[in-house]
């Protein structure tokens, strides 16, 4: 008898499907082009996915969402307009549609990071003091491996080519807040999903970058 898999395991199993092709079509040059217009459609899934399984669609986390997306978009849109916050850089393409030389599309990339890394953090502890720091360490060790990779890819550009150690304070900082703030609404977090989120944006970004080292 053939065992029906949950709604769960789909939804989970087509995020990981697209994860790995693109990994596959993102480590061959030859196919590069091809996959890199994915990446948007790519940020709209692993978000989408994210509030499928995490089935919280109170006005509450409605409001929460809100601020962690208009928070993360407006300090990178302060961040490119002055290179005060995180240094000097520009976007590329890639991300599409752009406010203020901004994609919109980075703030759904700080949205799904920020609640992925509290609910996998949430799953250990409810201590305020790891809520806020853990998350927060959690992200900025995501970027550390997203940096080189995001720049060899053309997400973005640094000012000659260098990434500055502002850029991981700033980062550091930004999410401090931004899990304070979610402390605060105190939220009940899907942590399956956000394990999933946060292991396969680790295994993603961590091998691209042995890839091009």
């Amino acid at each position: 008898m053939i065992k029906k898999i949950s709604k769960e395991k789909q939804w989970i199993g087509l995020l990981l499907l697209f994860y790995f092709f693109g990994l596959l079509g993102m480590s061959f040059e030859t196919y590069k082009d091809l996959f890199l217009p994915l990446t948007p459609l790519n940020l709209i899934l692993t978000l989408f996915v994210f509030y499928k399984l995490n089935k919280d669609y109170s006005l509450k986390f409605f409001i929460l969402s809100t601020l962690i997306f208009l928070i993360g978009f407006s300090v990178e849109a302060i961040g490119v307009a002055t290179g005060i916050l995180f240094g000097s850089y520009t976007y590329g393409s890639v991300f599409g549609f752009k406010i203020f030389e901004t994609p919109l599309l980075i703030g759904v990339n700080w949205l799904f990071l920020a609640l992925s890394t509290y609910g996998v953090v949430q799953y250990f502890t409810k201590k305020a003091l790891w809520l806020i720091l853990l998350p927060a360490l959690l992200m900025t060790a995501l970027d550390f491996l997203v940096e080189p990779v995001a720049v060899h890819l053309g997400f973005w550009h640094w000012e000659n080519d260098i990434i500055p150690l502002q850029n991981y304070g700033m980062w550091f900082l930004t999410s401090v807040a931004i899990h304070a703030m979610t402390y605060l609404f105190r939220p009940k977090i899907n942590s399956k999903i956000s394990f999933v989120i946060v292991s396969v944006q680790l295994l993603f970004f961590g091998i691209l970058s042995l890839l091009i080292a």
